[in-house]
């Protein structure tokens, strides 16, 4: 009899979570709380994504392993047609038949023999159910639940507030004077909206992080920059997409020889060049003597966001400046490095300050040995290698980051199925507590990278290996020496961890790699 798997949730990481599953001769049963599949990428009403939302990495970097997007689609997706993709991923594999909709999980108890004892309400139903489970994967959850901003110097305002994941359209803020509270992608890309569509004033008030390198998603610099041209935008080439850029096993590899603040040095010299220096807004000017510490990236078309600061059409608060008070309309700011105060008045505010990772259908008793901190959406569980941890059995994380990257979810999707399904097996523990020590590091450290786990195509990587999919390249060097230039030097394509080991498509595999290397030639010229 075929184990069964839970399965909580149904955007990206639940999707290939069920195919990974099915693949391995496992069960699954999915529960989404709302009435689609997509997650994130639903387009529910009045829920993420706003209506003219599109990713800001181009969709090769939004590509499981053996289900390509149609290659005619635009490098950039719109939120739509990355739920068609979702869509067409789900029907190919026919997995829309163990994804139960409208049912809300509302509490997982692990049970005699490492079972889950599983509960879930039936709103179509109107019904509160549960059943038993061998095996349980947590999937995503990261976009559910905003995070509060503290509303005490606020109590006075008497306009309108909302958060992000309620912004669907810059219309309604037409002659508004607007607040934006948070300078993250979301919160930059908002602003920029707002002040391209006829808001009488746009401000964005929050802190913004050291080394914080505002890139775009297509850049104009990049060829310049090769040639030795400094690094002004070239509006008239196509330009080159960022996940081009960063994400090149070959470059990748040869900065892991250095030392860590080497590299940070190196990379943070690159992104200035790459970034124009932040197009030299003096809210974000970076120190050199800081580059030693780590970089963070912000995925956005954001020369726009700084088109519009240095034209005055968005005012960027300082860092040093904070909410003191507020009467009516009137917000009071006082600068901390001065304590000089000065007051605006705002008819809206939109609050873009992030997410709560929302695990509330685990006990007390299981967030302890998860050390889950739902105040942490960096590294908000303690796991090895961000997916499993070495204290609780049968159970699995798929995405409790924040990443648009679908190689890396389908990766830990088919490495927690694989352990599942007896195909590979766990590291020792003792190993698992080591890395464990890392994550805690991470977790604590006071510079951090954008991402936990630091570098993409190197924690790619490594999955891989634990589940013997990656392929050994230095054998390919040898015998397929054109392939393996393509692994090296194009973007980092998934179905490189299907040349190889279980579940392999050697063939699609290929013709899918030469076709990101020929895309890739579109964009600079490559051997």
């Amino acid at each position: 009899m075929n184990k069964t798997v839970c399965i909580i949730g149904g955007g990206p990481s639940s999707l290939t979570s069920l195919k990974s599953s099915i693949e391995c001769g496992l069960l699954p049963t999915a529960f989404e709380k709302k009435s689609t599949f997509g997650g994130v990428w639903s387009n529910c009403e009045n829920k993420l994504p706003w209506n003219s939302m599109d990713t800001n990495v181009s969709h090769y970097s939004m590509t499981f392993s053996d289900f390509e997007h149609q290659r005619d689609q635009d490098l950039f997706l719109h939120h739509n047609k990355v739920k068609e993709y979702l869509s067409n991923y789900m029907n190919h594999f026919d997995l829309e038949k163990y994804i139960n909709y409208n049912c809300n999980v509302e509490k997982v108890k692990q049970i005699d023999n490492d079972k889950w004892l599983v509960q879930w309400f039936n709103s179509s139903k109107n019904f509160l159910e549960s059943k038993e489970f061998d095996f349980l994967i947590v999937c995503g959850g990261m976009n559910n639940k905003s995070r509060q901003f503290p509303m005490e110097p606020l109590k006075g305002y008497t306009g309108n507030t909302r958060y992000s994941k309620d912004y669907k359209s810059p219309n309604v803020f037409f002659g508004k004077r607007v607040l934006v509270v948070g300078k993250s992608s979301s919160g930059v890309q908002i602003a920029s909206e707002l002040c391209n569509s006829g808001a009488n004033s746009v401000t964005i008030y929050g802190k913004r992080k050291m080394n914080e390198w505002g890139l775009s998603a297509n850049n104009w610099r990049f060829k310049n920059i090769l040639k030795g041209s400094g690094y002004e935008r070239d509006l008239k080439d196509n330009g080159v997409p960022l996940d081009f850029i960063a994400y090149i096993r070959n470059n990748v590899y040869k900065m892991q020889n250095l030392s860590e603040n080497e590299q940070n040095i190196q990379l943070n010299k690159f992104f200035k060049q790459l970034s124009g220096n932040n197009c030299n807004v003096s809210e974000y000017n970076n120190d050199e003597k800081d580059f030693d510490k780590p970089f963070n990236i912000l995925f956005t078309g954001i020369d726009s966001y700084f088109d519009n600061i240095n034209q005055g059409k968005i005012k960027c608060l300082p860092n040093d400046i904070i909410i003191q008070n507020s009467n009516g309309k009137s917000i009071e700011f006082i600068n901390q490095s001065d304590k000089s105060i000065t007051s605006e008045e705002f008819d809206e505010i939109i609050f873009s300050t992030g997410y709560h990772l929302d695990y509330s259908f685990f006990d007390q008793e299981m967030m302890n040995k998860l050390t889950f901190d739902p105040n942490d959406n960096y590294v908000p569980c303690l796991l090895y290698k961000f997916t499993f941890s070495p204290y609780v059995n049968n159970l699995g994380f798929v995405g409790s980051f924040g990443t648009p990257f679908f190689t890396l979810l389908e990766l830990q999707s088919r490495w927690i199925t694989y352990v599942f399904s007896g195909i590979t097996q766990l590291p020792p523990k003792e190993v698992m507590l080591d890395g464990i020590d890392h994550v805690k590091n991470v977790r604590n450290a006071k510079y951090k990278t954008t991402f936990p786990f630091k570098d993409y195509v190197v924690f790619c990587d490594q999955l891989a290996k634990e589940i013997n999919v990656l392929p050994n390249f230095e054998k390919m060097k040898v015998n397929q020496p054109e392939l393996y230039y393509m692994c090296w030097n194009s973007i980092l394509c998934s179905a490189t961890y299907r040349l190889t080991g279980p579940f392999a498509k050697p063939k699609h595999a290929e013709d899918t790699i030469k076709h990101y290397h020929h895309v890739a030639n579109k964009f600079y010229n490559l051997k």
